[in-house]
């Protein structure tokens, strides 16, 4: 059982108001509007709305920003920390227990020697040839992985993704047919990635296409081939992100939104929700609309 005092422990506030005993339980957690008696939720805003919220919530436990420090003053118990939310989702992580599945499904399609230790692999997922997976990687059910892919450790593919089919590569030829272009390349997925539901990586055409560490791709996500995506970035779910475009680190695409081919987004940069970008991004820049244009 978790108690409050195991809370404050751990995020290692020294900032709190407790109505309640430091041992006493928590019993878990949820949204601020269904909390109730004994359960642990947080809000993120230090807002008008704030005191409102958080007095009307139910919950017995609060994270809440220090901002609020001086001004609530609530029957309930109150931990005060920078990004609430932050820590909110880190004691979902520390204290609820989620079994990691294990094992090869007997439907699975393997046509590699899988070394990785901890490794995952759902019904009906295809796994081609010269494939790697590294330790601890889940990949779920009806996921088609084609040969010539790196997958490192850590990394969780979700049901339906397909990776490294071919790309969109043509030339139209003096009798103007369309002349396809054979795909030479793979793709490398690196360690610690998130890879949503029903998402296509294309591989490259004479290089590989990158996907870095720790970043996270949404559901429904679209990336062509050549595309570099740097460490720690966000892609939201239904982008489309155009062959040979090269994303840096940390950098935020949000949903709906089209990167066209052969461009640069800066670190740290942001593209708005349902942008057309047409341009290079620089470095620590947001951009939307259509077309993208810088805020």
């Amino acid at each position: 059982m978790i108690t409050i005092s195991d809370i404050i422990l751990f995020v290692n506030s020294d900032e709190y108001y407790l109505r309640d005993k430091k041992n006493s339980k928590i019993t878990g957690f949820k949204p601020i509007t269904s909390a109730t008696n004994g359960e642990i939720s947080f809000y993120s805003y230090s807002d008008n709305q704030a005191v409102k919220k958080i007095s009307s919530s139910n919950a017995s436990t609060i994270i809440c920003d220090k901002k609020l420090k001086k001004i609530l003053n609530l029957n309930k118990n109150l931990i005060f920390v920078d990004n609430p939310r932050l820590w909110f989702f880190r004691c979902v992580n520390k204290f609820s227990k989620i079994d990691k599945p294990k094992g090869i499904h007997p439907t699975a399609i393997i046509e590699s020697k899988i070394t990785g230790k901890n490794i995952f692999v759902g019904p009906y997922t295809v796994i081609g040839k010269n494939v790697t997976i590294g330790d601890n990687t889940v990949i779920f059910g009806n996921v088609h992985i084609y040969a010539n892919t790196m997958i490192g450790k850590n990394v969780t593919i979700n049901a339906g993704t397909v990776i490294g089919a071919r790309g969109f590569g043509y030339e139209v030829n003096e009798n103007n047919d369309v002349e396809t272009f054979h795909h030479l390349g793979g793709v490398e997925i690196h360690n610690d990635v998130e890879i949503g539901a029903n998402v296509c990586i294309d591989r490259g055409t004479l290089e590989n296409t990158i996907i870095e560490d720790k970043t996270i791709i949404d559901n429904l996500v679209h990336v062509g081939h050549n595309v570099k995506i740097g460490k720690n970035c966000q892609i939201v779910a239904l982008s489309l992100i155009g062959g040979s475009t090269i994303i840096e680190e940390n950098v935020k695409v949000s949903m709906c939104s089209v990167l066209r081919d052969n461009i640069l987004i800066g670190r740290k940069s942001i593209i708005g929700m349902g942008s057309v970008v047409t341009k290079d991004v620089k470095n620590d820049t947001v951009v939307f609309g259509n077309p993208a244009r810088v805020k």
